[in-house]
């Protein structure tokens, strides 16, 4: 009887360690039907797990600044990638494509980031398309002056 207790104990941790870890990872929160451009100026760059955190001060159309906070991946992945410690230092100017939060709080998942000499770097985690395919068709659509992918296939 001891056995069976032991053994269905195990079993139930198992299967709620399995359901927090894969809600952990959900992308859930994240509006991946709809990319988007916002520039500001980096605040901070938590470069740390499971989770990087790029956090930037965007302009308001009266002036004020919103902090506004994206999702990026760990570490490790991001190193492979050239994307390290110091790659958003505060007072840097960035362009961030990103998919927002479903709740319209400011911010979202990361995409790609333009840095201010003009180059790209990905810091995706997979809750926005960070791809290469997607780098030169979000190009495209920042070239003609659009701020949103549901922009740009409105227009195009």
């Amino acid at each position: 009887m001891k056995r069976v207790f032991n053994l269905s104990v195990t079993l139930v941790t198992a299967l709620l360690t399995a359901t927090v870890v894969y809600a952990h990872h959900s992308f859930s929160q994240f509006d991946r039907d709809v990319e988007m451009v916002t520039t500001g100026t980096v605040q901070r760059w938590a470069f740390n797990n499971p989770h990087s955190w790029l956090y930037i001060n965007v302009e308001n159309e009266d002036g004020s600044e919103t902090l506004w906070s994206f999702e990026g991946s760990a570490p490790p992945s991001l190193v492979t990638r050239g994307v390290v410690g110091s790659t958003f230092e505060p007072g840097d100017t960035v362009k961030v494509m990103f998919c927002p939060l479903r709740d319209g709080r400011p911010g979202g998942a990361l995409g790609w980031v333009q840095l201010d000499d003009g180059s790209f770097v990905n810091p995706s985690d997979g809750g926005c398309n960070g791809g290469d395919a997607n780098l030169e068709r979000w190009k495209g659509w920042m070239e003609k002056g659009y701020t949103s992918s549901t922009q740009a296939s409105a227009t195009e």
